[in-house]
């Protein structure tokens, strides 16, 4: 039987991805996957997916977050992402990504590029983020995308 405070919490939950309360500006490492609208295949074009992933190396450089390890898969993207020196919390750090490349994606396509919003899992310890670090990297030899070259590792931990 389903108590009523558990329907608050579910639709207090359904209307935002972020936990409530948790500072996600807090120096930590976060499993952030970020899907294109309507999940249409817009990386198969080679141009755009490099103009797209110097977009996130460069705005990395800019902003001083971490990069510990990305994807950009054709419909989707996955990165490991530390706040690190940058003193900007996630949503700031992937609604810039997400903006930037947009305007690089207007040169290609019409209309809006990603999905509202991004879904993101906090790593907990160490064995998380090299679990973390082995599902991005194997995400394209799951899919049978052979020699995919849009997967990367920038930083290490320390």
């Amino acid at each position: 039987m389903e108590h009523e405070t558990d329907a608050i919490e579910f639709d207090e939950r359904k209307n935002s991805l972020r936990l409530k309360g948790f500072d996600y500006s807090s120096r930590r490492v976060y499993f952030v996957t970020i899907n294109v609208q309507d999940r249409r295949t817009l990386f198969f074009n080679q141009e755009f997916a490099r103009l797209t992933v110097d977009c996130l190396i460069e705005l990395r450089a800019k902003q001083n977050f971490n990069l510990y390890c990305y994807c950009l898969m054709p419909e989707h993207f996955h990165a490991l992402i530390g706040t690190g020196e940058s003193n900007l919390d996630l949503g700031r750090i992937c609604g810039a990504f997400k903006s930037l490349s947009t305007r690089i994606y207007w040169n290609y396509g019409k209309g809006q590029q990603w999905q509202r919003g991004f879904y993101d899992h906090i790593v907990r310890n160490e064995t998380d983020f090299f679990e973390c670090v082995k599902y991005i990297k194997k995400n394209p030899q799951k899919r049978n995308l052979e020699d995919w070259q849009w997967v990367g590792r920038i930083d290490y931990l320390k």
